[in-house]
């Protein structure tokens, strides 16, 4: 069965939809909408597999979010969702206990694993990554993708690499998580074609120039809520790095329950808001919704092999 839509990144296995969750995702599925549910940590993971079980059209991935690694506070500001706010307990991840998921239900990913600069501490770092070298050996081992999640500062120096950098180190997250993933991807250790199955990059907020590297190897660059807003070019030039990339790269997500798309801001998101998001990325291309929602949904179905 072939669908109009699909988000590739919610989270409907979140506690917040625990009241209405089945309305939810039916609202979804009956308006052409697929599912993928991502996990962030071992609990959540094995909700979103659970829930692949109960509905046809609904997928998981399976993995440790950055920001879990270790314990920290994240309230509303920096998730960019009103009256939301969380304690993370922290998690080491452990690949052999993630690894038996897989025979739970319909694991199509592994992540949202990556780097998450928000707060720029050092130890934090090294922790996050720590775990997202383990989970891209563990995409290896079971021939999955990535579902990467990058967060670069709020407002730093974030241009370029490690050009002119006696440290070898930088402040880009995205240029750090490229490294990482030419470092240790087997996809790439092989020398396979640029299109790949490495993974893909949900929430883009990077530079063009991040854009083109993730694209060179095969990361797929996906674009949700926060292209409807207001542009604020000095935070990312949506409109500059959806133009610059190729279609058949692009894919998009709600990151729901947060950040939903105009005209539901301010709202608890969900996925049946994902066409929001690609109208958005038609109009900026100007391209045809239908054509940009046909060619995100085969670009879906080739990255996760629906």
């Amino acid at each position: 069965m072939i669908k109009k839509y699909i988000d590739i990144h919610a989270h409907t296995n979140f506690k917040a939809f625990n009241e209405d969750r089945d309305a939810v995702i039916r609202r979804a599925l009956d308006n052409d909408t697929w599912v993928i549910n991502i996990g962030t940590q071992y609990d959540t993971s094995k909700k979103a597999v659970e829930m692949t079980n109960e509905y046809e059209g609904v997928f998981a991935t399976i993995g440790l979010h950055p920001i879990h690694t270790g314990a920290s506070y994240h309230d509303e500001s920096e998730l960019g969702s009103e009256g939301k706010e969380f304690i993370s307990r922290g998690e080491i991840f452990d690949k052999e206990k993630y690894k038996e998921l897989i025979k739970l239900g319909k694991v199509v990913g592994i992540g949202e694993c990556g780097l998450d600069y928000y707060h720029m501490d050092e130890e934090s770092i090294e922790k996050q990554k720590i775990a997202f070298i383990a989970q891209i050996e563990l995409a290896n081992e079971l021939d999955l993708p990535l579902m990467l999640h990058v967060r670069n500062q709020p407002a730093p120096d974030i241009q370029g690499g490690l050009a002119g950098n006696p440290t070898g180190k930088t402040h880009n997250a995205y240029f750090d998580v490229y490294e990482l993933i030419k470092k240790h991807s087997k996809l790439l250790e092989v020398g396979l074609p640029t299109i790949s199955k490495i993974g893909v990059s949900h929430f883009f907020a990077g530079s063009i120039e991040d854009m083109k590297r993730f694209v060179e190897i095969g990361i797929y660059i996906s674009f949700a809520g926060p292209i409807t807003y207001k542009p604020k070019p000095e935070i990312c030039d949506y409109i500059g790095v959806i133009k610059e990339t190729p279609l058949d790269m692009i894919l998009a997500d709600t990151d729901s329950p947060y950040v939903a798309p105009v005209p539901h801001r301010g709202t608890r998101n969900e996925p049946v808001y994902i066409r929001e998001i690609v109208k958005k990325i038609a109009e900026i291309k100007g391209l045809n919704e239908e054509e940009v929602a046909g060619a995100i949904f085969v670009n879906a179905q080739k990255l996760f092999n629906l």
